[in-house]
């Protein structure tokens, strides 16, 4: 699916801003804009107005990036829950199989630094600890662990997988509230630049007026979307 194009030339608040300031003068004036066309009807301002109103109760970006960036912390703690559980983990490996290096290594002890680095590559890391677990799990049940420990195991995996989907659905939420934001605001625009082009011929030779019915423009405005923050789940190498 494209990404919508703004048809207006500023950040989205500026937009809500200018409009919200358009229509509150509009109100008293209105009946000179239904003077100089009948397309101006006060059925059209109040539809202006619905429009106004449906883009402004969409959240704004930045409440889609707190959100996001929440759902990281949770996962990055995820994460240190279960590189704490694996340490616990690898003093009984390592008291169950006694200077059988290889066999670390199966267990993961030659991965765990690049399972650190991020959400992913310790859930991948944890499968297939996991997997190793259970191949050997009747030797560990001998010596040092119960199911007990098998279940935490389980529920650290689980957990980490949990958020990190919960953290995606974040980010395909956040992108079609961007979609929506922008198409709503895109039907705001058309509607007020009718009233922009008729004002220049209403408020001729009245600059005092002609200045409200100026659409904003901000630097890179239609470049919104590339400044907006990013939040991912990259861990930095512990």
């Amino acid at each position: 699916m494209a990404s919508a194009t703004r048809l207006y030339n500023c950040f989205d608040a500026v937009f809500i801003s200018f409009s919200s300031q358009t229509i509150s003068i509009l109100e008293p004036e209105h009946s000179k804009f239904e003077s100089f066309s009948t397309y101006f009807k006060p059925e059209i301002l109040q539809q202006v107005k619905d429009q106004y109103n449906a883009a402004s109760s969409i959240p704004s970006d930045k409440v889609h990036i707190d959100i996001q960036a929440k759902s990281t912390d949770n996962i990055n703690k995820e994460v240190d829950e279960c590189a704490k559980l694996y340490q616990r983990c690898k003093f009984d490996i390592e008291l169950v199989f006694p200077n059988d290096k290889n066999l670390w290594n199966q267990f993961g002890f030659n991965d765990y630094e690049d399972a650190r680095k991020s959400a992913k590559n310790m859930y991948m890391f944890y499968s297939d600890f996991q997997f190793m677990v259970n191949l050997h799990k009747e030797d560990l049940m001998k010596t040092a662990w119960t199911e007990d420990m098998f279940t935490k195991i389980d529920e650290r995996k689980n957990n980490l997988k949990a958020l990190m989907d919960a953290q995606t659905k974040c980010m395909v939420e956040r992108g079609r509230a961007t979609e929506q934001r922008i198409e709503t605001l895109n039907v705001l625009y058309e509607s007020l630049a009718k009233y922009v082009k008729a004002a220049k011929y209403i408020y001729e030779g009245n600059d005092e007026m002609l200045k409200w019915f100026k659409f904003p423009v901000t630097a890179n405005g239609k470049k919104e979307d590339a400044a907006e923050e990013v939040v991912t789940d990259e861990q930095k190498n512990e």
